[in-house]
């Protein structure tokens, strides 16, 4: 009885323990490094273009961070069922997709990417397919990268770990603050619709141009 008593409180531990603020630290900007080299290497394969992704100067991609971490973080309990993490997965990117694409449309009036070719897209921010691969990418990321990942940290010096995330944070956050006011925008970076409800749109540097064209 008394060891069974033991016992219990050490499963219970074990199963309760999470990741520490480091290591979340750690797998978001593991993941946001990741998700930039796809976004990269995905719009050179298709697109021949050498170009920096995302809204950011720095080789991170937060949307892909923040993705990944919220699945490790609240899909570990499911590990048990694979395709209720990919569903999961699916719906979680999917509402992370939707809402900040929202956001840097109604900030910046840009788009970072546009599925409005892909069937059954809404607003060109998300669709099925997309969702799928993000969902299996969750099934990576709570199954293989975030085990991999732990283990790669807690093999380091505790105090080196600390340092190592305490500097990238810092660097992200710069990154970040600079980048609200000023985005990575440009050619194979932004889209910006030629029309929308029917209407052309017409770029400030366009109308400017026009201005000083007209007959005097």
């Amino acid at each position: 009885m008394t060891a069974v008593a033991k016992a219990a409180p050490a499963r219970g531990k074990s199963r309760a323990a999470g990741y520490s603020i480091f290591e979340c630290i750690g797998l978001f900007l593991t993941f946001s490094a990741a998700g930039w080299l796809w976004e990269v290497a995905l719009h050179l394969l298709l697109d021949g273009e050498l170009v920096n992704r995302g809204t950011l100067l720095g080789p991170w991609l937060p949307i892909y961070g923040a993705g990944g971490l919220a699945a490790v973080l609240l899909l570990r309990r499911f590990t048990a069922r694979p395709p209720v993490v990919c569903a999961l997965g699916a719906l979680l990117s999917t509402g992370i997709e939707y809402t900040t694409g929202k956001y840097l449309l109604a900030v910046y009036g840009l788009r970072w990417w546009d599925y409005s070719r892909f069937p059954l897209n809404i607003d060109g921010l998300v669709s099925p397919l997309t969702s799928l691969l993000f969902g299996l990418g969750c099934c990576a990321a709570v199954y293989v990268a975030a085990p991999a990942l732990r283990r790669i940290f807690q093999r380091l010096p505790r105090m080196r770990l600390r340092l190592l995330c305490a500097a990238l944070a810092a660097l992200f956050a710069l990154d970040f603050g600079i980048c609200t006011l000023r985005p990575n925008t440009g050619q194979g970076v932004t889209v910006t619709p030629e029309t929308q409800n029917g209407l052309r749109v017409i770029e400030p540097s366009q109308i400017n141009l026009l201005l000083q064209n007209l007959p005097k």
